[in-house]
């Protein structure tokens, strides 16, 4: 699976009672076509314009309501047929994805200062090095790795210290926050392993925020270990799905950006 796909949003929302009064005058058979047909298109794209596949697709095979179910669908790119409300909601839910993230970010910066950049984050040192510490004759007998504790090796170094990439590093920020740690504070080679496993999950915007706005409210049962918090995530979303904040996933009416399937008729 390739990154964008993964980071592609999974889901839209799904009003019943809107769903219902749109599709009235359409028999069950077409509506399950076109539901089937609005799902092809936000995971692929688009729909072909082959009335033969189109019908394959939506369960149609032989069905005299293809070309009805169809004209809800516009040809976008010559080959290609899109429902243009559909395509205006991922629009807006990947725009809204990225001010989130940006948001999230720039807000976890703000929260914890920079360490000062004066050259001598310890402060004054507590005594005076010995001239020729007891450790370094010793140390420079041993030949490389030869000694049961060697240090780390350049290389090794190198390996522990690769980038990770701009989205990785913005969710690693937005998570930290949740558990009060610096972004200056290094992560150990366990916690960034389980953070991409995480990352993986490709929890959609919408949960996230919300249960950044939990881990910024008074609730008695956060988890406060990062460990802890990341070998439960999934536990975490459900908790916020179950029992949203106020001002988190909202209706339409509300002012949420998720899509009504009633737009799309």
């Amino acid at each position: 699976m390739s990154e964008e796909s993964k980071r592609k949003a999974p889901a839209f929302q799904f009003y019943a009672d809107d769903f219902l009064a749109g599709t009235s005058d359409m028999s069950a058979e077409e509506v399950g076509g076109y539901i089937r047909l609005l799902c092809h298109q936000w995971t692929k794209g688009g729909i072909p314009n082959d009335p033969d596949r189109v019908a394959r697709i939506a369960g149609l095979m032989g069905s005299p309501c293809v070309g009805y179910v169809m004209a809800k669908f516009r040809l976008s790119d010559g080959h290609t047929l899109k429902n243009e409300r559909l395509e205006k909601v991922r629009e807006e839910q990947n725009a809204f994805k990225a001010r989130q993230s940006a948001a999230g970010s720039n807000g976890a910066a703000k929260r914890w200062n920079k360490c000062p950049d004066d050259g001598d984050p310890n402060g004054d040192p507590n005594g005076v090095a010995i001239a020729t510490p007891m450790a370094t004759p010793m140390a420079g007998a041993w030949p490389q790795h030869s000694s049961p504790s060697p240090s780390p090796s350049p290389i090794e170094d190198t390996k522990k210290e690769k980038a990770l990439s701009p989205e990785l590093e913005a969710f690693r920020l937005r998570v930290g926050a949740m558990v009060r740690r610096r972004p200056t504070t290094q992560w150990s080679t366990k916690e960034i392993k389980a953070l991409k496993e995480v990352f993986d999950f490709n929890t959609p915007e919408e949960d996230l925020v919300a249960l950044e706005a939990r881990y910024q409210s008074n609730d008695p049962y956060l988890r406060r270990e990062l460990m802890t918090l990341l070998n439960n995530w999934n536990g975490e979303i459900d908790k916020v799905r179950s029992g949203l904040l106020p001002g988190i996933g909202e209706s339409r009416a509300g002012g949420s950006l998720s899509a009504n399937l009633n737009d799309y008729l």
